[in-house]
């Protein structure tokens, strides 16, 4: 009866929501949240070959990491056009706030600021996340329950102020080459091909990428990152990402359960999207956390 009665609420309150939340696919907000919390996701692209295909719309996870294996040439991605943000701003109406990757790692906010000039009579506020994949995309999940909640965009917006620097993302990479083939990312691209059997743990922030440890084995690098989510100390929200290493995900993720009884939100585990993939590479690991305040 509990439970009928909270739905109820939900979807009393969702119709008078008035502040929408929009972001694009590298925030891997996992499909069923971004349906629960009315959040607008739009779709970066992937480039096979001369091929585009929507991020997980018109190529799944599974297809992309499939080729990815295979392939010989490096995929590249690119930003959705002005156009696709023009078209789910005049949809939305009302109040919107489109949070996204950082301006230093892509140019979907610029696509975006592009689509809402488009758009002039839309009431849109861009946040740049300063950060990628669910680190992103934890900003946009809280802000999405705070907007339909009831909160009127400007505490929404504080609220995303104080979640961006308590934001943490860490990535262990099973393989340099393909951070290094990317070109995204200059001390990778300098690394001599004695060094890729390195796996390096990396930290995304503030728009850029550091490497902050090198290891030499699977096993250490997975303990090396377990710890680093421990040293962080409480924490509001935990995810674990992988790229094609779900065994080891789910591995992390029951361990941080019984380790960390105190967490506010279940642990997120979900497979990295393609315009991640394409930089990382497959088998890796990533947690991405928000510090409680």
């Amino acid at each position: 009866m509990i439970s009928e009665l909270r739905s109820l609420v939900t979807l009393y309150l969702s119709l008078f929501v008035m502040v929408h939340i929009v972001t694009d696919s590298t925030s891997d907000v996992p499909p069923d949240i971004a349906r629960d919390l009315n959040i607008t996701v739009i779709p970066a692209h992937v480039i096979f070959d001369g091929q585009s295909y929507d991020d997980c719309v018109t190529i799944t996870r599974e297809e992309f990491y499939q080729r990815l294996d295979v392939v010989k040439s490096l995929p590249t991605t690119a930003a959705p056009s002005p156009g696709a943000f023009a078209e789910a701003y005049q949809r939305l109406g009302g109040e919107i706030i489109s949070v996204h990757v950082a301006g230093k790692f892509s140019g979907v906010l610029a696509a975006a600021l592009s689509g809402a000039q488009m758009v002039p009579e839309a009431q849109v506020t861009l946040f740049d996340s300063g950060s990628v994949a669910l680190g992103l995309g934890w900003q946009a999940i809280l802000a999405a329950r705070a907007a339909r909640d009831g909160q009127p965009i400007d505490q929404v917006i504080r609220l995303l102020e104080s979640i961006r620097p308590r934001v943490r993302v860490y990535a262990a990479l099973d393989t340099m080459e393909f951070l290094r083939r990317s070109g995204r990312v200059g001390w990778a691209k300098a690394m001599l091909g004695q060094l890729l059997s390195i796996k390096p743990i990396v930290e995304a922030r503030d728009g850029e990428v550091f490497q902050i440890e090198r290891v030499r084995t699977r096993r250490s690098m997975i303990q090396r990152l377990k710890q680093m989510a421990f040293d962080l100390g409480p924490l509001q929200t935990l995810a674990v990402q992988h790229t094609r290493a779900y065994d080891d995900a789910r591995a992390m993720a029951d361990e941080f359960t019984t380790a960390l009884p105190d967490l506010r939100e279940p642990i997120v585990v979900c497979e990295a999207t393609t315009a991640i993939g394409t930089h990382v590479g497959p088998k890796g690991l990533g947690v991405i956390a928000v510090v409680a305040e």
